[in-house]
């Protein structure tokens, strides 16, 4: 048996912890739900098991895989052997649900299978007095403006007589009394506070806390120092410190040597060997100031400027060779690197001081904050996550709810722990506070380090670092590592294995968030192809026309292969997303473009804008610029020429002066739109915000301006999100609505039948695709905004925290703060690494990589510069610059000159008029239709299954717009909520039991059957859903109207509506019955989808029936 296997066999034993790593296409999701099955199969309820993961599509398909499990265990065993040990399991888990009664098929709920979101917010809820919630908190996706209010009011509290105070005078002095930019810095911090907060509380009750902080730098220091002794070795640290000291008495007998040079120079004479010692860090930096250019790059060669004069060739020939063995050794460069930054283990009286102040001041912020939440009665996820903890108590004195879950929970899984954070790390610590080796209980944890990529979700990859080392307090994690990929062709894993050992670390490093490569073997025998895509001076454009070729080859190729094309950041997208388009290639954009940077958006805000506020100068002169209105530069000049009074008053002067102020065509379109304008003021306060934009955006013309339906549904999100913000029909913050407008996306869609997706690697992650393109490589990421407070922590038993307050205004750099700095920096580019890690392995056939280097003519020949350091291309260098070498002939040749793109001003014709409004429907001419299910003859029972019906619509209808629509959130149905509308829905009291019990079967048997999740969105393959969608038109020379269930856009353009019947059959003959039943609806979802065309004229419609009670899908000819 391979060691893979035995790794997948070892990690079923349920009576032992483990930690698991799982390379990409390892598998990893099946061994999850093996582990749970075998789990199920040995515990008294299912209650006893949770399992955590992070998303609630992630829950939604282990849930789903468990289930699908136990449903295919009672047929004939699969052939394939990893099947069959499901196959298996799942026959165990069938055998204990039978002999317990569980019924785990028609109550899915009973498996306890959540996000970490959802069990922090049942924790806070469940003890709000101790939690300190009182009531219960609504977590918000936008607490931007309850931070910034929080900072507000701590700002406030300047004219107190307190230490708060006092804090603060000290804080504002120390940057330079501006304080916008102090409530910015606060915000940030906030957000963050879950990683910091414990620590400055427990700081502040700690005496002598200087003396200990400089303790901890010192500790880190060292530990650095300790790094780069083995990268270097001792022959070559004994080699450096000679060379050293030759160096020095050289330096030292020249008269112009700066006098604090000169000291740092006459301290190496008393050396005899380089440690790991703070005391030697002087010494150190005397080494690193010999080795290193200014730029962090090693000298290529030294002269008597470096102390290593002609006189002996010896000496420098030994220089040489030092360096040349360093130059091929990136761990020993990297620590050198580090060593300029380490500073001196002690802060300054003037460091200490700020420091005191924040340490003050962080507490008070957080405590504004929490008065802020109770006031708006919401809270971020960061104060739930928290509060949590707070209900379970510390580790050594846990509340009573902590040891409920202690009795009641007996195994814990956690998928993706690569991703965990530190509070989060904390609650599994707490949940397992009682937990010893041995007593029957279990933890489960499995990941990829290799893919840890959310740092900006807090995500610590060396806490998985720490657990196999370590294991979690009283729980030893025995480590295991899969090796088989089941996704990938051999020779893009070769590749892989071959390339990513010089991308990720050398070797593990928890502290630094460094993670060795774990190679994988591939199972597949599947051709495939690597491909280096090389540019040199190449612009975006001709990157750009290479992916359309690739995509072009690949659609040919493969009929039915998807093909992804991965950027790391939504910026590098714009030139591939206009060639594709270009190309008439369709494709879909994955949350790639923020709905505000759409042009009918950002016409929709400046008019927005210019109707609440009449001075808002630059949204007036937008909305004279829009394609509805088109005035030229010259003309909105003229208008705009008096900067003390309004543009509405500037554009009635300008149409009531003499026609040489403006031209003749810019008068006419002004004229237009002032009268749209005047008509919209007056209807203030006449209609909601929603409805008053709207109206004036119709009446401007500005649907006519639409390209795309795409824009329309942007369109539609704009006024939506206006809705909920609007207040009494004003706007109370419009910087609010554009913050917003930045967390939503476009509508991605372009084209019909969808096979290429464009999207960040982040939102790739758990993916796979035939093809994946990998372009702009060369690309750099932008660097991280500045703090108010930097913090890092001592991995390890010991453990420890380092602080560093931000530089004072105008002073230089702080230096423990800088070199903190540079310690996440590093972070981030490792991260990196992973990132490009996480986006190769998408790709099961080919996988294609574009970069472009920049190259100079020297003396007739081309060199090429080597690509920026922190971008991917940089890391891939050493295995992919021969192709760039190659690529540079095509680089000489002479390309022509590209024209500046053409400026064109988009806008109506000047004769323009909005086409005539349909005439107005003579209702007493047209029969009104109400598309209604056929009625069946009256009785009791048929009634009841209309009602049951009627309620399982309204039902679904929630669960879709509810965030998180699977079985679990059943458990937040009440059955007597479920009975009472039944009675009002007219049910006989002595039928609503049975009612529903038949309503919920028919909920969870929709949540559970994967057509039912495809419908509501759980797979992620649909989009443009809605609910109870009801529509209005004239078809065939009736007013027709109908409610549709369900509606909504599969991946290949088809605009769906479903039915859904809550029939019931029993016997033989279910296709008879389902026949009749297809035959039966027919007229009615001909009728739907006649409405569903006058709707949506463009798109292709199809319908179907769905039976969530049968778990059967019936299409229907419309």
């Amino acid at each position: 048996m391979s060691s893979d296997a035995l790794a997948r066999e070892r990690a079923l034993d349920p009576t032992r912890s483990f930690i698991v790593q799982a390379p990409a296409g390892s598998g990893k999701t099946e061994l999850l739900t093996q582990r749970y099955l075998r789990l199920l199969a040995t515990v008294d309820t299912p209650e006893q098991i949770l399992a955590l993961t992070f998303t609630r599509k992630a829950a939604a398909e282990m849930r789903s895989r468990i289930l699908q499990a136990m449903d295919a265990a009672g047929g004939a065993p699969p052939a394939s052997a990893h099947k069959r040990k499901t196959w298996e399991l799942a026959q165990a888990v069938r055998d204990a649900d039978a002999r317990n009664r569980w019924r785990l098929i028609e109550h899915p709920s009973r498996l306890r299978i959540q996000t970490i979101d959802a069990l922090n917010a049942s924790l806070s809820r469940r003890l709000p007095v101790l939690a300190g919630t009182g009531a219960a908190l609504e977590p918000t996706d936008d607490p931007g403006p309850l931070y910034e209010l929080a900072g507000r009011r701590l700002i406030e509290r300047l004219g107190e007589d307190s230490a708060v105070a006092s804090q603060l005078e000290v804080l504002i002095e120390h940057l330079g009394n501006r304080v916008d930019r102090i409530v910015a810095l606060l915000c940030d911090l906030l957000a963050k506070r879950d990683q910091w907060l414990h620590p400055i509380v427990r700081a502040r009750a700690t005496a002598g806390l200087r003396t200990l902080l400089e303790g901890t730098l010192e500790r880190l220091v060292c530990r650095h120092l300790e790094l780069l002794c083995q990268a270097l070795g001792r022959e070559r640290l004994d080699e450096a410190l000679a060379l050293l000291k030759y160096s020095a008495e050289n330096l030292l007998a020249s008269d112009s040597l700066a006098p604090n040079r000169r000291a740092l120079l006459e301290g190496v004479r008393g050396h005899a060997v380089l440690s790991a010692d703070s005391d030697a860090l002087a010494l150190w930096r005397c080494v690193a100031t010999m080795l290193l250019k200014q730029d962090g790059e090693l000298y290529l060669t030294v002269n008597a400027r470096h102390g290593f004069p002609t006189t002996n060739r010896d000496m420098k020939s030994r220089m040489h060779a030092l360096l040349k063995s360093l130059s091929g050794d990136e761990e020993a460069c990297e620590r050198l690197v580090e060593l300029r930054s380490l500073p001196d283990p002690a802060y300054t009286d003037a460091q200490w001081r700020t420091m005191e102040a924040l340490l003050e001041l962080l507490p008070a912020a957080v405590a504004e904050l929490q008065i802020v939440f109770q006031t708006r009665g919401e809270a971020d996820y960061v104060e739930v996550a928290l509060r949590a903890l707070q209900a379970l108590g510390s580790a050594d004195e846990p509340t009573d709810l902590a040891l409920a879950f202690d009795h009641r929970i007996q195994h814990i899984l956690v998928d993706e722990f690569q991703d965990t954070s530190f509070a989060q790390l904390d609650l599994l610590e707490r949940l397992t506070a009682g937990w010893v080796d041995g007593d029957g209980r279990t933890l489960f944890c499995v990941g990829d380090p290799m893919q840890s990529i959310y740092r900006f979700r807090q995500a610590e990859v060396g806490l998985f670092i720490e657990l196999q080392q370590h294991g979690l307090r009283n729980l030893r994690l025995e480590s295991l590592c899969l090796e088989k990929n089941f996704r990938s062709a051999p020779v893009i894993v070769d590749w892989v294995n071959r390339v990513f050992p010089h991308v990720l670390a050398p070797r593990s490093d928890a502290e630094q968030g460094a993670v060795q490569y774990s190679p994988s073997e591939a199972t597949s025998e599947a051709d495939g192809d690597v491909r280096v895509h090389a540019f040199v001076n190449a612009d975006d454009a001709a990157e750009a026309e290479r992916v359309i070729e690739i995509v072009r080859e690949a659609l040919a190729r493969d009929e039915t292969g998807h093909i992804a094309v991965l950027v790391s950041a939504r910026t590098h997208v714009d030139a591939i997303a206009r060639a594709l388009s270009a190309a008439a290639i369709p494709f879909q954009a994955i949350e790639i473009e923020q709905l505000r940077e759409r042009p009918v958006v950002q016409d929709l805000i400046a008019l927005t804008r210019a109707l609440v506020h009449l001075a808002d100068r630059t949204a007036w002169l937008s909305i004279l610029r829009a394609p509805w209105c088109g005035i030229t530069l010259p003309d909105l000049h003229a208008i705009a020429a008096r900067p003390d009074i309004t543009v509405e008053v500037a554009m009635e002067r300008a149409l009531a002066s003499p026609p040489a102020t403006l031209s003749e065509e810019g008068r006419l379109r002004l004229a237009k739109i002032h009268a749209v304008m005047q008509g919209a003021l007056g209807e203030r306060g006449r209609w909601s915000l929603r409805a008053w934009v709207e109206r004036t955006w119709n009446a401007l013309g500005a649907p006519a301006t639409l390209q795309r339906q795409e824009d329309l549904e942007d369109a539609k999100a704009f006024f939506e999100r206006l809705q909920k913000l609007e207040s009494a029909g004003d706007l109370e913050d419009v910087a609010r609505l554009e913050s917003q407008l930045t967390r939503l996306f476009a509508s991605g869609r372009v084209g019909g039948n969808v096979r290429v997706e464009v999207m960040t690697i982040h939102a790739a992650k758990g993916l796979e695709f035939d093809t994946v393109i990998l372009p702009g490589l060369e690309r750099q990421i932008r660097g991280e905004d500045r703090e108010l407070l930097r913090w890092t922590r001592i991995a390890g038993p010991e453990g420890g925290f380092v602080l560093a307050p931000i530089k004072a205004e105008g002073s230089d750099a702080d230096p423990i703060y800088r070199w903190i700095e540079l310690l996440e920096r590093q972070r981030v580019m490792r991260e990196r690494a992973r990132l490009l890690y996480v986006a190769a392995t998408r790709a099961k056939r080919s996988l294609h990589l574009l970069g472009t280097v920049r190259a100079r003519e020297r003396d007739g020949d081309m060199t090429l510069y080597e690509p920026s350091r922190g971008s991917m291309l940089r890391m891939l260098w050493h295995a992919v610059a021969p192709e760039f070498e190659q690529a540079i002939p095509s680089a000489q040749s002479s390309t022509p000159a590209l024209e500046p793109p053409q400026q064109l001003l988009r806008r109506f014709p000047l004769g323009w008029s909005a086409p005539p409004s349909p005439p107005p429907l003579k209702a007493s001419a047209l029969e009104v239709v109400e598309v209604e299910d056929p009625q069946p003859p009256f009785d009791w029972v048929t009634l009841t299954s209309r009602h049951v019906g009627t309620l399982v619509h309204r039902e679904l209808e929630r669960l879709c717009r509810s965030n998180s629509p699977d079985a679990s959130t059943l458990s937040d149905v009440q059955r007597e909520r479920l009975k009472v509308e039944l009675e009002e829905l007219g049910v006989p009291a002595e039928r609503t039991d049975e009612a529903v019990e038949r309503a919920l079967q028919a909920l969870q048997s929709t949540l559970t059957d994967a057509r039912g999740r495809w419908l509501l969105g759980l797979t992620g393959e649909i989009e443009q859903a809605e609910s109870e969608l009801a529509l209005t038109s004239v078809v065939e020379g009736r007013i027709v109207g109908g409610i549709i269930d369900r509606t909504f856009v599969d991946r290949t353009g088809t605009r769906w509506i479903v039915d859904f019947k809550t029939s019931v059959h029993e016997g033989g003959g279910l296709d008879e019955f389902l026949a009749r039943e297809v035959e039966r609806y027919t007229p009615q979802l001909s009728r739907y989808a006649a409405l569903m065309r006058a709707f949506k004229p463009r798109e292709k419609v199809k319908a179907a029936l769905y039976f969530p009670l049968l778990r059967e899908w019936r299409e229907v000819e419309v």
